[in-house]
């Protein structure tokens, strides 16, 4: 983990209001946390979470905005548990999948084997290469957004021809419409829309559980790890001060002073890593809480308990 610096580093979103015809638009732009091996994927709990948290950033930020624009390098493929999650709580749309225009890589694939700057064992099982970066849009206030044009572009040094970048450039041509058209999906949503929703936030509930779990057993491990440095730290003070084994211990004072600091530090990361999954898992308890609340008062609260929560509170804030 210490040569991957995105989780001591952290990842932020930018956010972008701006005033265009009258209308105001929200544009974030973020980077979550980079995958590695997806075989052995021992962030995805990290990039689900970091998932979760923007999705609520986006709705509690953009509840007075007429337009809603995401874009950056996700670090998800289309079909990951984050990618859903965020779609299915947001609403949001995918340029891609949207686009009548589509110009670029082929599937939209946005890190290509073609990049000299990318590691072409990370693509053995995708030789078109991967989708990870994404344009992702909505309309909060009854407009209706379209994605006129989507092409993948990446820029080229002029002296040696070099890619300026690992990743391929997203370049998206939106129309916005004052009136939507009869058969926009988003302007009707009924309560079954809502159980793919619940199902995502079930799934979700499900792997923070799991990384919670390993992240306690690891913290666990590294406390008995500083009771045994301690323990061999107390050792070695008594013959030190015995002088039969002074020159022993000396030797071995410093492998338990870097066993106790090690282990140490393993358990404070472990700890800040369960504490940060444990407040994700906490707000998706409450939400599936909301859920069953949802189940008992009948089909018609539904939307507005889940679909429905962008407009709500937009009219609570007016």
């Amino acid at each position: 983990m210490i040569h991957h610096g995105d989780w001591f580093c952290g990842k932020a979103v930018g956010l972008l209001v701006l005033q265009l015809s009258g209308l105001v638009l929200n544009a974030y732009v973020t980077h979550l946390h980079a995958e590695y091996n997806r075989q052995k994927d021992i962030y995805l709990a990290h990039r689900v979470a970091q998932a979760w948290e923007l999705a609520h950033f986006i709705h509690h930020t953009s509840k007075k905005a007429d337009m809603v624009l995401l874009c950056g390098d996700l670090n998800l493929h289309p079909k990951d548990l984050g990618y859903r999650l965020l779609k299915e709580w947001t609403g949001l749309h995918d340029a891609y999948l949207e686009t009548r225009d589509f110009k670029g890589s082929e599937e939209g694939c946005t890190m290509v084997p073609g990049n000299c700057y990318v590691n072409q064992k990370e693509l053995e099982r995708f030789p078109c290469g991967i989708r990870i970066d994404y344009v992702l849009y909505k309309a909060v206030s009854g407009l209706y957004i379209s994605c006129k044009t989507l092409k993948t572009t990446t820029g080229q040094d002029p002296h040696s021809g070099s890619p300026l970048s690992d990743h391929e450039a997203l370049m998206a041509t939106l129309c916005v419409r004052h009136s939507p058209p009869q058969h926009n999906p988003s302007s009707t949503q009924g309560p079954a829309e809502s159980s793919p929703l619940i199902s995502v936030l079930r799934e979700t509930l499900t792997e923070l559980n799991l990384a919670v779990a390993q992240a306690c057993w690891w913290a666990t491990f590294a406390g008995y790890g500083i009771g045994l440095g301690l323990l061999l730290l107390a050792v070695l003070c008594v013959l030190a001060a015995g002088g039969g084994f002074r020159e022993a211990a000396i030797l071995l004072w410093s492998p338990s002073v870097g066993l106790t600091l090690g282990a140490g530090a393993v358990y404070i990361f472990h700890m800040q890593e369960a504490k940060g999954l444990c407040k994700a898992r906490a707000e998706l308890q409450h939400v599936l809480g909301r859920t069953r609340e949802a189940q008992d008062l009948g089909p018609e609260s539904q939307p507005a308990l889940f679909l429905g929560h962008q407009e709500g509170d937009r009219a609570e804030d007016q």
